[in-house]
């Protein structure tokens, strides 16, 4: 008895999920009732029309059945008229919603490359498999984390890092608003920089392995790589809706996360001093609402505790600081620096 459309295209669906995670594809004869054979036969296919390949030791895996690289001199660039000429063509099949994200995440990231990059070269790869839209944008310039260091004082890239995941982090106050990164690393599935061995990672963790190519190199410069999942329905919109405000009609960027455990990774404090509450807190002044996340830390002590939540809101009132992911030990230490009276 053959299969109905529908079901057909559900199997053959799940067996790239499958290759997708480096799994059998044989596995879906534990969700299916078909044959070895007919995995078989979908398999042919897929290599027939290059959506997957086969190695040597008969390993399959997604195929980017679309890999253009495309290699330009740094001088009077305009993002949007490369856009125009290079990735418009791969708009006809994708949804709406997937064109806007498309179209907005590449011409942020490469307007960064022309104007802030002080790089002569800028090397485009567009790649695109069953799943994803994969780019990215690589420059010989100063690189983005030396250049931020540079610009703003601080004391290294780590610290560098940790302050552009904030957003609203420029080194031309002037031109650009410092929205860029932040808002791309969120509209995109997954989200990375790398320049001189040092990583901005965003988005979820199960794509990242779609960066392998750029992630093991030392990359003089900056590149910058996203995902995009061709299936989403993540709309740009509701992405600034999350972090702006209406004010009389405009939409005003002024809502941020800070994860905390990644202050520890990328600051080197433990939580327990004054002195990394403070430099977590640095630059919010630029923001109405900050949203701490404390997943993945056990404990904070009590300096830290009072430092934010009650120092913090004294001399700050208009900044409502906001604890997510807190367990009993921590809500413990917030609860008691916010009742302490001096």
């Amino acid at each position: 008895m053959s299969l109905k459309k529908e079901i057909r295209e559900e199997i053959k669906e799940k067996i790239l999920r499958l290759i997708q995670k480096k799994e059998s594809p044989y596995l879906v004869l534990n969700y299916y009732k078909i044959s070895r054979q007919t995995v078989y036969k979908y398999l042919k296919d897929f290599m027939t029309n290059k959506i997957i390949i086969k190695n040597s030791k008969n390993e399959y895996f997604i195929n980017y059945y679309i890999h253009d690289v495309i290699k330009l001199k740094n001088k009077n660039l305009q993002e949007d008229l490369i856009y125009r000429d290079y990735i418009r063509k791969y708009e006809k099949d994708k949804k709406d919603n997937i064109v806007r994200i498309l179209s907005y995440t590449f011409s942020e990231i490469l307007n960064n490359a022309i104007e802030h990059s002080e790089g002569k070269n800028i090397i485009i790869t567009y790649a695109e498999n069953f799943f994803n839209i994969y780019i990215s944008i690589l420059d010989d310039g100063v690189g983005i984390f030396k250049k931020i260091q540079r610009d703003h004082n601080l004391k290294n890239e780590n610290e560098a890092i940790f302050e552009l995941k904030k957003g609203k982090m420029t080194s031309d106050s002037e031109h650009h608003s410092g929205e860029g990164i932040f808002f791309t690393s969120k509209v995109v599935d997954a989200f990375l920089i790398e320049s001189y061995n040092k990583q901005f990672k965003a988005g979820n963790e199960l794509f990242f392995y779609s960066f392998e190519q750029i992630s093991d190199i030392n990359i003089e410069g900056t590149a910058v790589a996203f995902l995009i999942d061709k299936n989403t329905d993540r709309k740009i919109k509701d992405v600034f809706d999350a972090y702006t405000t209406d004010d009389d009609g405009i939409g005003i960027f002024n809502k941020t996360e800070i994860t905390v455990h990644l202050a520890q990774e990328y600051l080197d404090f433990p939580m327990v001093s004054r002195s990394l509450a403070r430099r977590i807190l640095s630059n919010i002044d630029k923001f109405k609402v900050v949203f701490l996340d404390f997943e993945n830390i056990e404990t904070i002590g009590q300096g830290f505790a009072d430092e934010i939540f009650r120092v913090f809101k004294n001399k700050h009132p208009e900044i409502s600081v906001i604890p997510l992911n807190t367990n009993e030990e921590i809500d413990f230490m917030i609860k008691r620096a916010m009742n302490t009276k001096f």
